[in-house]
């Protein structure tokens, strides 16, 4: 059966054989690489039958670059030269790169295969266990990046509060070298109109451009230190800050509308004050919080007034993170 023009049912063997495919040849850098990307890695990597060539190649490097990063250093130093994706192991053939991977084990030919071969079976499952994934909670990557991990700090306890993000993202394309961030600050309808959502960059950027897109939202353009290239990874933080506490409504929620792998929050409440109760939201439909009925999963507030909270392979379009009872 096929399904968005993918195979259903492909399983880790199909993925670790289309592997041993690729890896022939010239590797990733092959001129028929589109015609030997066959159903098992195209649904692992979100390949369509629509993509060009170009396409199809980026979409393979970028998904292995990021999962074979994830594996342990000796088998990554494998991958990436089996399958042509280590600069210094650039040989034409198979064999010339697994010559030059068994010179920096100091290894023999046929030990260095078979470390391919390990590397292989751990990818191909890494591979399978994305491509499921992506399936169910799509990985559309806007701007050409991707959001792979998000950490927040909201500090309610403040009379001004702050949110602090700390980000690390993945080139989806070739010399990426600005982000587009937004933030929505929803006030409490009886108050005037406020200041503007302000932010600041720690480190991983500046901040070269704003746009005031509403009275709650605000949109930063953020240029990088240096162009990132196809599947590089990078960390930045950035401070905002609005109106008072009192002004806000009672949740914080993030709704990504790109690819998100992981997203925690930490909020810390003024504990002579705490709210009177605090609720998860866990990928509710956007506004649809805005209901303010409590939730069913409730959340204690430690003795200093935080609360934390992980949320794992986000569905965009979805809202995740608390709300709460004052």
């Amino acid at each position: 059966m096929r399904k968005g023009g993918v195979r259903v049912g492909v399983e880790i063997a199909d993925v670790v054989a289309e592997l041993k495919e690729v890896r022939r040849g010239r590797g990733v850098r092959s001129d028929d690489l589109h015609s030997r990307v066959g159903p098992a890695l195209r649904m692992a990597c979100g390949i369509t039958e629509i993509d060009d060539p170009a396409l199809v190649r980026r979409k393979l490097v970028l998904r292995l670059t990021h999962l074979g990063a994830r594996l342990p250093s000796d088998l990554h130093l494998a991958a990436v030269a089996a399958l042509g994706l280590h600069k210094e192991a650039d040989g034409g053939f198979l064999d010339q790169r697994i010559d030059w991977l068994a010179s920096r084990f100091d290894r023999d030919p046929r030990t260095a295969r078979r470390r391919v071969d390990s590397a292989f079976q751990l990818l191909a499952e890494l591979l399978y266990d994305a491509g499921m994934r992506d399936r169910k909670s799509g990985s559309y990557s806007p701007d050409g990046w991707y959001v792979e991990s998000l950490r927040a700090a909201l500090r309610l306890d403040l009379e001004v509060p702050t949110l602090t993000e700390q980000r690390q993202i993945v080139a989806a394309v070739d010399e990426l070298d600005e982000l587009v961030l937004s933030l929505s600050a929803p006030r409490d309808q009886a108050m005037p109109e406020g200041p503007d959502i302000r932010a600041e960059i720690a480190y991983g950027g500046e901040i070269v451009q704003e746009q005031r897109v509403s009275s709650s939202h605000t949109r930063f353009v953020v240029r990088l230190p240096s162009p990132l290239s196809l599947g590089q990874r990078h960390d930045y933080s950035i401070e905002f800050t609005s109106y008072p506490r009192s002004w806000m409504r009672p949740y914080y929620v993030f709704t990504p509308l790109r690819r998100c792998e992981e997203f925690s929050v930490r909020v810390r409440f003024d504990p002579v004050t705490p709210p009177k109760r605090v609720w998860r939201v866990n990928g509710l439909p956007a506004k649809a919080f805005e209901d303010f009925a409590p939730g069913d999963d409730l959340l204690t507030i430690d003795r200093v007034g935080d609360v934390a909270l992980e949320f794992h392979d986000l569905q965009q379009g979805l809202s995740y993170g608390l709300q709460w009872l004052d």
